[in-house]
């Protein structure tokens, strides 16, 4: 209890952080029409920070920010020029554009750094589960001085988001406290998509506002009612991750997803003059749903089982053999080798590799140690890699993950990182966690001992520091090599 109170207590109160300025900001979001600016804004931002990414800038470091922060301020000075007195195209269509677009100039500059994917994959999801307290406590003082600036002018930011008609007939200048609204977001976003997400990000911004205007009508209201949803939805979320092992951003966005289906069935029931009418409606509209589901699952169900049964009929000189005894002779054929092993057996292997986790989930195929340290002398190669990911990931001889991961390391795969950290924690002789804790260290420069002999108390808090750093840097490169 003292483990998970430890682990999830400084993720929540980063939700907490966050949601204080979100949920407010959400308000004047929803109320000006351009729900998707968060979105477009973090990406836009994220769009920086990869730049800075690719030209060597640590995407938490110095650089990495003021690269974020001045692609939200040129992001903030077009979106302010957006309420124009005669407009053809609505504001939100150039919103979604430019997040399309920025989205896609991301993926395209990370295709051209090393780890550009788990950047990006980083970037969406957060790294909300191991946010340090110093950079809670860094962003929620910034918080603080942006909502004591929002306060200050609370009286022209509302009227602008809630009676734009007034403002304009008043001769307000428009364009320039749009602009400052602006960049007081960008600057919002810039500190909070690095520790949360795009996605969670979007979420705390949006959803709890939309519940809360289902309910509430004053702005007062509507803060309470988003301030305690976003409040009970982070600590349901998080609690779900830890008890799952699920990725603590995605699980949040999916806790607040869920959150809003009850509030509108709620809020339906409620409102309806029938409820026995809206009772029996919300009930087939549950069992469509689920029937649904229940349909998806079966016929992906058969459809691979019919997938996997032509598969296996495949004739492979001559003789008609499983995927199983393709992938174990291919096996046995590498670790027989001395040197380069032969290109046809890993032709082989490569062709049932997308079966081959779920081959060693039912036991059908078992990888020993000497076939992985045979096939590391492959030719490296996406393909190679892939395998050596899943091997590393879901083999059930710990002395074949072990190598897998050290094998990955070696060709600058920082996914061998992760691996080696779900090793620590296995079931696993001390022997092979000893080695895999020295690799490690020697892949990463960091000083995070890990003693396998050590009390439990001590093997968690090194785990740990080592998920910590991972979730920090892993869409960075390899300091070292893995060898």
């Amino acid at each position: 209890m003292d483990l998970a109170l430890e682990i999830l207590l400084p993720p929540f109160v980063a939700c907490l952080v966050l949601m204080g300025i979100h949920v407010y900001l959400g308000l004047h979001v929803v109320s000006r029409g351009v729900i998707f600016v968060d979105l477009a804004l973090a990406q836009i931002a994220g769009l920086g920070a990869t730049f800075a990414f690719l030209l060597g800038y640590e995407p938490s470091g110095l650089a990495g920010y003021i690269y974020s922060l001045i692609f939200a301020f040129i992001a903030a000075a077009v979106f302010s020029g957006l309420r124009l007195s005669e407009q053809r195209i609505p504001k939100e269509a150039i919103i979604g554009i430019s997040f399309a677009v920025a989205s896609a100039a991301t993926i395209l500059i990370a295709d051209r750094a090393p780890q550009g994917a788990e950047f990006v994959e980083a970037m969406l999801t957060g790294a909300l589960l191991w946010a340090p307290w110093s950079l809670i406590g860094k962003t929620a003082i910034a918080y603080v001085l942006i909502g004591m600036f929002h306060w200050h002018y609370r009286k022209r930011f509302l009227a602008l988001s809630l009676e734009p008609e007034r403002a304009e007939s008043e001769g307000w200048s428009i364009r320039w406290w749009d602009f400052l609204f602006y960049v007081s977001f960008g600057l919002v976003i810039t500190y909070s998509v690095p520790m949360a997400g795009i996605l969670l990000v979007f979420s705390f911004l949006i959803i709890p506002t939309v519940i809360a205007m289902l309910f509430a009508r004053s702005i007062i209201g509507r803060l309470v009612v988003g301030w305690t949803v976003g409040t009970l939805v982070s600590m349901v979320g998080l609690t779900l991750s830890y008890a799952y092992d699920l990725p603590s951003g995605p699980a949040v966005v999916c806790t607040f997803g869920c959150a809003l289906v009850l509030a509108g069935i709620t809020r339906y029931l409620v409102g309806a003059e029938q409820k026995i009418v809206a009772l029996v409606r919300v009930g087939a509209a549950g069992a469509a749903v689920a029937g649904g589901l229940w349909l998806a699952f079966t016929t992906a169900a058969i459809s691979s089982s019919g997938d996997h049964m032509d598969l296996t009929e495949e004739v492979v000189s001559g003789q008609p053999l499983d995927l199983a005894t393709v992938a174990a002779e291919s096996l046995a054929a590498i670790e027989s080798s001395t040197g380069t092993p032969p290109a046809e057996a890993i032709n082989r292997l490569l062709s049932v590799k997308e079966d081959v986790h779920r081959m060693m989930a039912t036991g059908e195929l078992r990888v020993s140690e000497g076939a992985v340290q045979a096939l590391a002398r492959a030719p490296d190669s996406a393909e190679i890699n892939e395998l050596l990911e899943e091997i590393a990931y879901h083999a059930d001889d710990p002395w074949a993950r072990l190598r897998a991961g050290e094998a990955l390391l070696e060709r600058g795969n920082a996914l061998g990182v992760e691996a080696l950290i779900n090793l620590l924690e296995a079931d696993a002789p001390a022997f092979a966690q000893m080695q895999a804790s020295e690799a490690l260290q020697r892949a990463t420069a960091q000083p995070i001992a890990f003693d396998p002999q050590g009390d439990d108390v001590t093997k968690d808090a090194a785990i740990a520091a080592w998920r910590a750093w991972w979730q920090a840097h892993r869409g960075e490169p390899l300091t070292s090599s893995g060898g």
